[in-house]
């Protein structure tokens, strides 16, 4: 669904990108008493092939990986189910992802590289920013533990309404962990909208 701003070449690109769709049904699912819920998670999405190394088409980079340590850092800091889920999209999302662009390095030394990209959670449509961080080595993970999720209604008064609290539970934006970002970095979503002209309503 195009937004109501003017064109760009990055803007382009992104409303031609397809969406993956995922459900939250199955994470759901995934019992979380007990301990171990991080290593059923890492399981559920080894069943699935979603570990790995992937690449990005736009910038050609092909060494940006979806790791065990990545699937831990989102149960870690309380994302909720569509977060979750979305794990599920992520080599759909870093082979299509339109690079926004790079921030410098945090107090982590890591250099982040921002993309946008599109996807479809539990029949709602969203537009998603990521984060391919990349170490002093050269090495690219996905970060998503820093992704931030903004339903289109929020972008676009033309979309649709969103569900209600407890039909989108886990859907809405969500946070970063303050130490992961250097001082005055702009949040993800920001830098979407920013990059593709987007105008919100407060």
């Amino acid at each position: 669904m195009p937004l109501n701003t003017g064109n760009n070449e990055k803007r382009a690109r992104f409303d031609a990108l397809p969406s993956p769709e995922v459900s939250s049904d199955e994470v759901r699912n995934i019992p979380h008493g007990g301990g171990g819920y991080a290593e059923r998670l890492v399981q559920w999405l080894q069943s699935k092939g979603v570990i790995g190394k992937y690449t990005n088409d736009e910038t050609g980079w092909d060494n940006i990986v979806v790791s065990r340590t990545s699937v831990k850092s989102v149960a870690h800091h309380g994302a909720g189910v569509g977060k979750i889920a979305l794990l599920e999209a992520a080599p759909d999302l870093i082979k299509n992802g339109v690079y926004l662009e790079t921030n410098p390095k945090n107090d982590q030394r890591l250099v982040s590289h921002i993309f946008a990209g599109k996807a479809t959670i539990d029949g709602t449509q969203y537009a998603v920013s990521f984060v391919v961080r990349e170490d002093q080595n050269g090495r690219r993970y996905y970060d998503h533990s820093l992704t931030k999720i903004e339903a289109l209604d929020r972008i676009d008064d033309q979309a649709p309404r969103a569900l209600t609290d407890g039909q989108n539970e886990g859907l809405r934006l969500q946070t970063t962990r303050p130490d992961a970002k250097p001082a005055g970095e702009e949040t993800t979503v920001n830098i979407l909208k920013r990059h593709l002209g987007v105008n919100t309503k407060k």
